[in-house]
Parts: structure tokens; sequence; C-alpha cells
């Protein structure tokens, strides 16, 4: 069985009108960092001083927002998949997110809610690896919070 590997390069290349519109729709669907913007524009074949032209448009036509992004991202990830504030941290820096832009995304996160996530997340996980009678349940808690991204300290100190 033989497969048919196509490119993801378009057939022709985009005008400059085209490939507006096309990152016009790719940015409206969700908020993108600068990055994920840049690559898509490589993806689409558009590079050098178009490339630089469109991405002034879509920031000035606030299509794209590195603050919006970095909030948006932080609260999602916080409210959704119950990230700590480390692991966002570290995926924000892989965006090339700028550093007040991130510390102003992890600030937004409610401090109380912060740590009813943390302390119901160390309920379940205490349960899970049955923490009175395990001798390793407390550290395979600590662990898999740790991995989602809670700081240490306070992990423990909550253990």
């Amino acid at each position: 069985m033989a497969f048919n590997h196509q490119s993801k390069r378009p057939a022709k290349a985009l005008t400059p009108d085209e490939a507006l519109a096309r990152m016009e729709s790719y940015c409206a669907y969700r908020d993108r960092c600068a990055r994920e913007v840049r690559q898509k524009m490589k993806e689409l074949g558009i590079r050098g001083d178009t490339a630089e032209q469109i991405y002034q448009v879509l920031e000035n036509e606030g299509y794209v927002n590195e603050a919006r992004f970095a909030l948006a991202f932080a609260g999602g990830k916080f409210r959704v998949n119950r990230w700590g504030r480390v692991r966002i941290r570290l995926e924000l820096q892989q965006r090339d997110v700028a550093p007040p832009l991130i510390r102003q995304a992890l600030d937004s996160i409610d401090e109380a809610e912060y740590q009813t996530v943390l302390v119901e997340l160390l309920e379940k996980k205490r349960q899970q690896y049955q923490v009175g009678t395990d001798p390793n349940g407390r550290s395979k808690a600590a662990a898999a919070l740790i991995r989602a991204g809670f700081e240490p300290e306070l992990v423990f100190q909550y253990l």
C-alpha cells in the first residue's frame, strides 16, 4: 500500500490579499502567539517583506495580541487543564512570549482559586495513590502535582 505524500504548501503562490485573508481567518479562530502566526505564514509560503507587512497589519487590526494571548492561555490552561503556574510559565516561554507578559498572565490567576484547585487535586491523588497505606503514596502524589506544574514548596506545604 503506497501513500501519496502531498506537501502542505499550497499549489500556487498566494497573492498578498489572499494571504492576509487566510491569516485573518487563522487568527480569528482563536488567540495565537506571534510565533504561531509567523510559523503559519512560513507554511503558506509567505516570506520576507510580505510576511512582515501582513504581520504588522494583523497586529494593528488586533488579530495578534501577545498580552491577550498570554492571559487567555494561562487562564484556560489553569481552569480547563488544571495546570500549575510552573507549567504555564514554561509553555509560554516555549512560545516566545515576553517575560513581563508571562508575569502578568500568571498574576491574573486568582490565588484563592489556585489553592482550591491544588487541594482538590491533592485529595484526588491521595485517594488514587492510597497515601495512608502505600509507603510511596505520598511521594507519588507530590510528584504528580509537581508534574502538573504546581510549585514543589506549595505542594509539600499542603501535603
